[in-house]
């Protein structure tokens, strides 16, 4: 038994080298953000379709639903020659519903809906750095037909569809120059914004090599949202007189939602408590640039120098260089009795972004983060899940190169959740 925990901490460990964070919510159960979100290794009900589809066969229930949400309290600041801004962040309110059915005693589907990736930073319309961002908003919804198998007694398979609809809306500042007769900067505003679908796959492996203990493996692949010009539209607020060198139209972008490959082992103590831990590493690499490609480009002739354009509405390309990220979770769960579970968890997690290419509408920082939850049965088949989640990232100081846009950062979130679990 012992040689068995050790290999499963060693084959976590020799990961370490590879380093979530970004734009990643990692909300997707109350029960397990409790426990610093782990999940790749537990079998507790429909939810484990998300964090490994090959645990869903090994579930002891026929039925299995499980649905909640959570509240995010988020703040950054930057602090540069103005002094100290922050955003006014809205409440966002990522969600999850799972359901699950066992067709026979091997097999089991189920369809997951769930938020694991998104973003919301409003810094306002008038701060310092209202011509990289004055406010984004993110938004990633994943549903997911599933299928699982168990082989044998101690090895399942599962596997499921990504259908993923990617939305992206943005605001920033445009400096259009000054009017003629003045010297005096005039800025306008762009609204950015887009939607589509997209597909990938989610797929796992789960081990039950003793009754103690699980050992998961899954991987979620790369979902790109590419944008063309049909899905997205720039819309230009500006001077009247110069409307026509800022004409609305669509606009063609892409955002990568990375691939993660996710290790994590479980084991129950005793009667009274289970411990868990998961590696989960994410290819961040695959944020190489933001780049806006507007359908209708503009430019104006040369005051001095005969047939030349001087660009006014072009193209843009902003580097991101982002690195593969891990991060390291540990969670409990300790039963008081029949009734009453109690979680509790930590994790480390590591930024992707790169420090040369650093903007404030993504403003990261290695994070640590603590949780805790219950569960409380109102029945034999009705369970009430909440959780609460603290996570604080260190204080970074850092340059954007591409705009020359430097300062302070620092960020904080409590993120309350609360679902329901039901099984029969």
């Amino acid at each position: 038994m012992i040689k068995r925990i050790c290999l499963a901490i060693a084959v976590i460990a020799m990961a370490y080298n590879v380093k979530a964070e970004g734009y990643a919510v990692n909300l997707q159960g109350a029960k397990q953000t409790g426990m610093g979100h782990v999940g790749t290794a537990l079998n507790f009900d429909a939810s484990s379709m998300q964090w490994n589809p090959g645990a869903l066969a090994t579930l002891s229930n026929k039925y299995s639903f499980s649905l909640g949400g959570f509240g995010t309290f988020t703040k950054a600041e930057y602090t540069g020659l103005n002094g100290t801004e922050s955003t006014d962040n809205p409440t966002n309110t990522p969600f999850y519903l799972y359901g699950s059915m066992k067709v026979s005693e091997k097999l089991a589907v189920g369809l997951g809906v769930y938020t694991p990736f998104g973003n919301t930073m409003d810094w306002g319309n008038d701060w310092s750095g209202n011509q990289l961002i004055q406010d984004i908003t993110l938004k990633a919804i994943y549903i997911q037909p599933t299928v699982s198998y168990k082989i044998n007694d101690w090895l399942s398979v599962g596997a499921g569809l990504n259908i993923v609809y990617g939305e992206e809306d943005l605001n920033r500042a445009v400096n259009v120059g000054p009017l003629v007769g003045s010297t005096d900067p005039v800025f306008g505003s762009v609204n950015i914004s887009g939607n589509n679908i997209q597909y990938g796959y989610n797929l796992g492996v789960f081990l039950q090599p003793t009754e103690k203990l699980n050992i998961g493996i899954s991987y979620r692949s790369q979902v790109d949202v590419d944008l063309e010009y049909s899905d997205a539209d720039a819309d230009f607020t500006v001077p009247e007189g110069i409307s026509a060198l800022f004409p609305d139209g669509g606009v063609a972008a892409s955002l990568p939602l990375p691939a993660s490959l996710n290790i994590g082992f479980a084991y129950q103590i005793n009667d009274k408590w289970l411990v868990s831990a998961d590696a989960n590493f994410i290819k961040w690499n695959a944020y190489k640039s933001l780049n806006f490609d507007f359908e209708k480009n503009t430019s104006i002739p040369h005051p001095s120098i005969p047939n030349v354009m001087i660009p006014v509405l072009a193209d843009s390309e902003s580097t991101r260089d982002w690195d593969n990220t891990m991060t390291w979770r540990f969670g409990a769960r300790y039963t008081a009795n029949e009734k009453l579970d109690l979680y509790a968890g930590l994790y480390f997690d590591e930024t992707p972004t790169n420090d040369m290419y650093y903007t404030p509408e993504t403003p990261g920082a290695n994070k640590v983060g603590v949780s805790l939850g219950f569960s409380y049965k109102l029945n034999n088949k009705l369970s009430l899940d909440a959780s609460l989640l603290y996570n604080e990232g260190e204080k970074v100081d850092r340059v954007d190169s591409n705009s020359g846009f430097a300062g302070e950062y620092k960020y904080r979130a409590w993120l309350p959740g609360v679902g329901i679990t039901y099984n029969f």
